[in-house]
């Protein structure tokens, strides 16, 4: 099924606006076009100026005494000059672009299903609000709308769906430490023997951490993604950074993991720290919730299939409140972050329909 009218338009239309996270000025201006269409689609439309830059809540209301949360993000991980030099492109029936999948294209299946619930002669959902943070792609601590989301019934996120159909019904919780060392710089020639390598002593630490953490417990992961160090080609490096990337199936398995990274081993005349990131927590599974969007799914033709992900997304905090939640009823889509990002577009109408389905009672 091909995509709704205006939906290819739009998404060329917000795709070609860089709008990483920092990007004050880019920001605003995807968040101009989301409520310019949401007030052409009929519906209410609310823009909140954050240190981070502006948070958009698009909603809906109908008789119903319920209420619904979708939850997406506009910012992107793409440099300013990305939007120009790749722009959205179809090849058969795939849609490639910076944001597609991660999340412009969810972004707009949230939107249409808001106006396909406010055209709906017969209502019968709730309140549906679509919201649409700034910085979820470098943010590590809740989001600024959290309290915001108590008390709801259900929350969907539309993250990409797997590239073979899968939504998301558990993610794991995840952090990203820092790790600092301070030695002593020193020749490399004349007076190497002086030296204290912080990057010597980092990269032992990194190896220790991979070492004893990653598949230590059920599908743990622990990935030294960073090391930095020196001040030159000819100097023993006296400071260092790294940065490790923890994913565990629990919060307290997380916990455990983060506490090993810091039982640092003794390194002559090197000091080592660690950060003390609190990162993601994780999706717990809402079983009532999946079961009705896998069955949702099957009736409009959709793949019905669930499955874990190690990646992070403000779902998983809307789970750590309490609200029932899952994720990737965004278009089927892949390559996050890189230079295929794409979705399938024959997977939108599809799951625009799923999720004003999800959101009737």
């Amino acid at each position: 099924m091909e995509p709704p009218a205006g939906f290819v338009e739009r998404l060329i239309a917000l795709c070609a606006v860089d709008s990483p996270t920092g990007d004050l000025a880019g920001l605003h201006r995807s968040a101009a076009l989301l409520t310019e269409w949401a007030r052409a689609d009929g519906l209410d439309s609310e823009v909140r100026d954050t240190p981070e830059g502006p948070l958009v809540v698009l909603s809906t209301q109908g008789p119903g005494s319920d209420r619904t949360l979708l939850i997406g993000h506009h910012d992107t991980v793409y440099p300013a000059g990305t939007a120009a030099a790749r722009p959205v492109e179809r090849r058969g029936d795939t849609l490639l672009g910076p944001g597609v999948a991660d999340m412009k294209g969810g972004l707009l299946v949230g939107l249409f299903a808001l106006a396909a619930l406010a055209r709906d002669p017969s209502p019968t959902h709730g309140r549906v609000e679509l919201w649409i943070v700034p910085d979820e792609e470098a943010r590590s601590v809740e989001p600024s709308c959290l309290e915001d989301w108590r008390g709801a019934a259900r929350a969907l996120c539309l993250e990409c769906g797997r590239a073979d159909g899968a939504i998301v019904t558990t993610r794991m919780a995840c952090t990203w430490l820092t790790l600092e060392a301070d030695g002593r710089d020193a020749h490399a020639g004349t007076e190497r023997a002086v030296g204290r390598s912080a990057l010597m002593a980092l990269a032992r630490e990194g190896m220790r951490i991979e070492d004893e953490i990653h598949d230590a417990r059920p599908g743990m992961q622990a990935t030294i993604t960073q090391l930095h160090a020196g001040i030159g080609k000819n100097t023993v490096p006296g400071r260092a950074t790294a940065t490790v990337d923890l994913r565990a199936q629990t919060s307290e398995d997380l916990t455990w993991a983060v506490d090993r990274v810091g039982q640092f081993a003794a390194h002559d005349g090197i000091t080592l720290r660690r950060s003390d990131d609190p990162g993601f927590p994780p999706l717990d599974h809402a079983p009532a919730l999946a079961a009705r969007a896998l069955t949702v799914l099957a009736e409009v033709g959709a793949v019905a299939r669930e499955t874990i992900a190690a990646g992070a997304s403000d779902g998983s905090w809307a789970s750590s409140i309490g609200v029932p939640t899952i994720d990737g009823l965004g278009p089927i889509g892949g390559g996050d972050h890189g230079p295929d990002e794409w979705i399938d577009a024959l997977s939108i109408a599809p799951r625009i329909e799923a999720v004003r389905r999800l959101c009737s009672n």
